[in-house]
């Protein structure tokens, strides 16, 4: 807060400048006449031909004679008197913008001159002008100050933090506003699927743009009378560029978030599983054109157990045999080194094995059995996943490609229930590291076609694990054009050694949020009291009086500085008591946030109600139109008797994952169904 304050101080003081000016103009105009009409009143004289420059031409043409000197000084007098009243207007002008130096600081909110330098509230011309779309973060309330009832927005390239507890409405006031309201590229880390079944219809249709889905667990959907599964695909393993300079790192990127290092001392067998993963595609790439096998995970999982009921490593050894042979390699030689034109149809129809391959190969043969069960045991835990019929069908293939987020305007929506986030954590992380590593690869200015900007609304942030590439490339992703969203419980989530970024990258991470947005939670903790501290302090004087009786009694006042936190814990806490109201009826549904950034001081706003169908009516409909308006999604090919059971290991999992969740409580926001008007279907989350 101490830079802040420096900076506006020398706002303060640059904006001096003009004032300063007119006030030595105006005494300059003030010197001439003053100073020429005493000289003249004085000496008895008519002021029919006053002139601005009277006194200055007289003492020029008769200089200080004697007999003349006492009309000279009392014109001297009123030509230096404006000047000097200029000169005291100007110390008055830089005291009082003068930084004030205090004993514990001199924070406080942010008041509407402040909010008006903040960007937040821009004109419609700046909105004309404005090279990137902007983000909606909240509403001024509606009965105080200069903004009141405008929405902030947040435009340019830089991210946002939100702190929501659970059930405190994030989806209703951040994420699905933004679904509906951003009209450049976007990417959902859509817990629940509420997201998608929000703002899909609305983008596809209103927004013109391509959206889809990718549900691992796959999107119940009822179709001709029975229940399927249905979901855009993708395919991990379609990234991986075939040319080989970049073939073996692009695999081992995914191979890393798949087979985690921990620092444990199973480190050596997920380090050997990792490399019976690599060699395993490896094979899928170098065979890829025999077309026996499509390069995908389930592809992975087949080859890992032979159908002919041998070992691994045996299967290792006869493919080594078989494709690594003299032979081979000469029958592809001799084909090379004819020309193009005798090569239709003379193709061999053996591809052999690359020296990474055949390295990897041998490396897990040569091993004991004792070994190689041990590896393949921890293979087997990451991979099991893609044996799942309804993952193995949802990552068979690609239906979209996420390098196109900067070059088209398209939605893609990662859908994903509570209870599936931790079984599918790698695949998620997986998903988003490839989405950022494949667009960080090129600068918008290099490449004409890379003309939008693409939002991560990353909810439940550091459910998917620790994304590396987030901590490596944070610093220069928004020149990519690719903008965070950040959204967690608290920051304790983003410091948790184990479970988030850990102190070093979660400073890193916040470092670049420009804005951070706080819903107060109902107790106060550890977060509570960092918002406290970050918004600051400043010097309470109080009063102490002393009373003495007796022969000589006496009264002594004295100014006590204190150390006062502009709001306490417990004021931040408070601050859920305002509700927002329904024909004068409060609901559980709390108002305030605390915005924190870089552009101004800290101030309270309210949260959008985008199911207030009195004041949000724009959101009320988006709303109502994309659930009237789903778009269709692929039905994956399963069997119906797989779907049922399925749908059934679905259902178990989330209801022993609900009974892990704490009760609700009276004061927490459920969903909107209750204040939702119109459809039977009622709203979406609360969460």
């Amino acid at each position: 807060m101490k830079n802040l304050t420096t900076t506006e101080n020398l706002m303060k003081k640059k904006k001096l400048i003009l004032p300063v000016l007119i006030v030595w103009l105006m005494a300059l105009t003030a010197s001439g006449w003053l100073g020429s009409f005493i000289l003249v009143k004085i000496a008895s004289l008519p002021t029919d031909n006053l002139q601005w420059s009277t006194y200055l031409s007289t003492l020029a043409y008769y200089g200080w004679q004697p007999s003349l000197k006492k009309y000279l000084l009392a014109g001297l007098a009123g030509t230096l008197l404006p000047f000097l009243i200029a000169l005291i207007l100007t110390i008055v002008m830089f005291v009082v913008v003068r930084e004030k130096k205090t004993v514990h600081g001199n924070a406080r909110l942010a008041n509407d001159r402040d909010l008006a330098d903040s960007g937040f509230f821009p004109d419609e011309k700046e909105l004309k002008n404005q090279k990137y779309p902007s983000l909606l973060i909240g509403k001024m309330p509606e009965h105080k100050g200069r903004f009141k009832s405008r929405y902030l927005q947040y435009s340019g390239q830089q991210f946002l933090m939100l702190y929501a507890p659970t059930r405190s409405g994030k989806g209703v006031s951040i994420v699905i506003p933004n679904g509906i309201w951003y009209t450049e590229s976007m990417v959902f880390l859509d817990i629940k699927l509420e997201n998608f079944l929000e703002t899909a219809g609305y983008r596809k249709n209103v927004l013109n743009q391509e959206v889809y889905i990718f549900s691992p667990d796959g999107y119940a959907r009822e179709i001709g009378g029975e229940t399927v599964l249905t979901t855009h695909r993708y395919n991990p393993l379609y990234y991986i560029r075939r040319d080989p300079v970049y073939r073996f790192g692009d695999l081992e990127k995914i191979a890393v978030i798949l087979f985690p290092m921990t620092g444990g001392e199973n480190d050596t067998w997920v380090e050997s599983s990792k490399n019976v993963f690599i060699s395993l595609v490896l094979w899928l790439l170098d065979t890829e054109l025999e077309g026996k096998f499509k390069v995908n995970m389930n592809s992975v999982m087949k080859l890992s157990i032979p159908a002919d009921g041998s070992s691994l490593a045996k299967w290792m050894l006869n493919e080594i045999r078989s494709r690594g042979n003299e032979v081979l390699t000469e029958r592809w030689k001799a084909y090379h080194a004819l020309p193009e034109e005798e090569k239709q149809g003379k193709t061999p129809s053996t591809y052999p094995l690359s020296d990474d391959t055949i390295r990897l190969f041998r490396q897990f043969a040569a091993k004991e059995p004792e070994q190689q069960e041990s590896i393949m045991l921890d293979f087997n835990r990451t991979m099991s996943m893609f044996a799942n019929p309804v993952v193995a069908a949802a990552t068979e293939d690609n239906d979209f490609d996420m390098r196109d987020v900067r070059r088209k305007k398209m939605t893609i929506y990662y859908g994903i229930s509570p209870g599936a986030l931790k079984q599918y954590q790698r695949l998620t992380n997986l998903f988003f590291s490839q989405l950022l590593n494949e667009n960080v690869r090129t600068l918008p200015e290099h490449d004409a076609t890379l003309k939008y900007q693409c939002t991560l609304m990353l909810d439940e942030f550091t459910s998917m694990g620790r994304l590396d590439v987030v901590q490596v490339s944070l610093a220069f992703t928004a020149g990519y054009n690719l903008r965070f969203v950040f959204i967690l419980q608290n920051r304790e989530q983003l410091f948790d050694e184990k479970h988030g970024y850990g102190k070093m990258g979660g400073n890193t991470i916040l470092k670049n949020c420009a804005v951070e947005i706080f819903y107060p939670p109902k107790k106060v903790d550890e977060s509570v009291k960092d918002v406290s501290e970050t918004i600051g302090y400043y010097d309470f004087v109080r009063t102490q009086i002393s009373r003495t009786t007796g022969k000589n009694p006496s009264t002594t006042r004295n100014k006590i500085i204190e150390k006062r936190a502009v709001m306490l814990p417990q004021e931040i806490t408070d601050l859920r008591d305002q509700k927002f109201s329904v024909k004068g009826k409060k609901t559980s549904f709390s108002l305030p946030q605390i915005v924190i950034s870089e552009f101004c001081r800290p101030f309270i706003a309210h949260k959008i109600v985008s199911f207030d169908q009195n004041k949000e009516s724009f959101f009320v409909n988006a709303r109502k139109y994309s659930r009237k308006n789903i778009i269709d999604t692929p039905v994956l090919d399963i069997p119906q008797n797989e779907v049922v059971r399925q749908l059934m290991l679905q259902r178990e999992r989330e209801e022993a994952w609900k009974a892990t969740q704490p009760a609700f409580d009276k004061d927490d926001f459920d969903d909107d169904k209750e204040y939702f008007p119109g459809d039977d279907d009622g709203g979406g989350g609360g969460d």
